[in-house]
């Protein structure tokens, strides 16, 4: 019976080859605006850790600070049980630094005539630092003599944890958005196959045929649509972001390149795929029939 229900199935996306490769086209569309938001959503979100983790304060020292100045402030961060370490860049290392991550921007930088570019220390914080301490010792620093600006990033990874739990809430409205699409699109595609073997199923209900067995092609006509078009949409969303992960804006930003969804994720959207178009053959069988 398995055998039979699998090449009728296919038998029935080759008849209609045009209208299956729209459904699948279509369909892949829609579940790639919930593949490109997963990628969108866990890559910011990893940025995100990156950059509050691996050096959340960064202390840049002005011009003319004196050693002692610089001393001052390097005492003061390494004896807060608050920091694990502290890493001094210097002008010229800065200049270096910079000359080899932006080589295209090199030329600019020597235009100037001088080094614009000012001294720094990046502070790694302890773990266990509780955001409210390592403010106050944010608001202690910018007051010492020889520091021109401290960049603490848990205030900027505040604002945008913010906007992405906002990103968060307008996910779920895709998603729900995405499933109905790809629910409607699937009962609508398979209605026309119901209807194409009307007469068919008809002779077949006559002569006493299991519901099961006169549905069982149309179900899993459905399934395969979900399924082949949510690994065509997973297959473009890996390639979009292989070619993404290469240009100069997102090298600066994500430096080992942007991920492709976890394992979880995407077998959740293969998953996703052949159970939607299931059920949307299950709907387009049971309304056109009334069985």
């Amino acid at each position: 019976m398995i055998r039979y229900f699998i090449s009728s199935a296919f038998r029935n996306l080759w008849e209609a080859k045009v209208t299956s490769l729209f459904t699948a086209v279509t369909l892949s569309v829609a579940l790639g605006f919930l593949g490109t938001y997963l990628a969108v959503f866990m890559n910011m979100k990893a940025a995100l850790d990156l950059m509050s983790e691996k050096f959340p304060l960064s202390v840049y020292l002005s011009d003319h600070v004196s050693q002692a100045q610089l001393d001052a402030v390097q005492d003061r961060l390494k004896g807060s049980p608050l920091v694990s370490g502290v890493t001094y860049t210097s002008k010229d290392k800065a200049l270096e630094d910079f000359r080899g991550s932006r080589k295209d921007e090199a030329a600019l930088i020597d235009s100037l005539g001088t080094n614009p570019l000012p001294a720094s220390l990046d502070v790694a914080l302890r773990p266990d630092a509780g955001p409210e301490a390592a403010m106050a010792l944010v608001k202690e620093v910018r007051t010492m003599q020889g520091v021109d600006e401290v960049n603490y990033m848990q205030e900027e990874a505040g604002k945008l944890r913010s906007m992405l739990a906002s990103f968060r809430i307008a996910g779920l409205a895709l998603g729900l958005a995405v499933l109905m699409g790809v629910v409607f699109i699937s009962y609508s595609t398979l209605r026309l196959a119901v209807l194409n073997h009307s007469e068919e199923i008809a002779v077949m209900k006559l002569m006493g045929a299991a519901r099961i067995f006169i549905m069982g092609p149309f179900l899993l006509e459905g399934l395969f649509q979900g399924l082949i078009a949510a690994g065509l949409s997973l297959g473009v969303l890996y390639g979009l972001l292989h070619y993404l992960s290469g240009t100069p804006s997102v090298m600066l930003l994500a430096p080992g390149g942007l991920a492709f969804l976890p394992v979880w994720a995407w077998l959740g959207m293969i998953a996703s795929g052949g159970l939607l178009g299931l059920t949307g053959s299950l709907f387009a069988f049971v309304r056109t029939l009334r069985m």
